[in-house]
């Protein structure tokens, strides 16, 4: 049996490099693109808070002023605290401590949590400071509720922590429902 005479092959060009994937390439836009979309967005957040904040009329001591859905009174400020914590640990600020009672009353229709790191202590020459959240663990043993969801209508109490330079005192807060609301001052002197 004779077999049929095979075709002649041919030439087949092969690329003399194959294509590069484009893959590396579209994920590393991709990168850059929510790389540069996340520092807008914190430039824009950070840059426009202080623009953003609200001083309310009448906000002092013992009188409640409102940012969105929450209602703050604040009815004690102590500065000097040396030192804070428990018969474990005692926990000592860089400067001093100041501490400030408040009352926080959610006046929406949803639970909501309070941020104590969305707070700030101003001094007279308008100097910030942050609260110290870990100090505020061990100053709110008794009000756990104040680090808690806060239901519709319902109200806690417990003590804002902020680590300031020894000899200071806050002439002013500015509460917020969250970090990206206009806040409320409260003048305390």
């Amino acid at each position: 049996m004779t077999q049929p005479a095979q075709a002649p092959l041919a030439d087949v060009e092969t690329p003399a490099h194959p294509r590069p994937s484009r893959w590396p390439w579209v994920a590393g836009v991709l990168v850059v693109l929510l790389a540069a979309a996340g520092v807008y967005w914190f430039v824009l957040r950070d840059g426009g808070d202080a623009q953003q904040t609200v001083a309310t009329t009448g906000g002092e001591l013992n009188k409640a002023v409102r940012d969105g859905t929450f209602a703050f009174t604040v009815s004690a400020v102590r500065c000097g605290v040396p030192k804070v914590g428990d018969e474990f640990v005692d926990l000592e600020p860089q400067g001093s401590y100041c501490l400030v009672d408040v009352l926080v009353k959610n006046g929406g229709t949803t639970p909501e949590y309070f941020d104590s790191t969305s707070q700030k202590a101003y001094d007279g020459a308008g100097a910030e400071f942050d609260t110290d959240m870990q100090a505020e663990v061990f100053v709110n043993t008794n009000a756990q509720n104040f680090l808690d969801q806060i239901n519709p209508g319902s109200q806690v109490k417990g003590t804002l922590v902020f680590d300031v330079p020894s000899g200071t005192t806050l002439a002013s807060l500015v509460l917020h429902e969250s970090s990206s609301s206009p806040g409320a001052r409260i003048a305390l002197k």
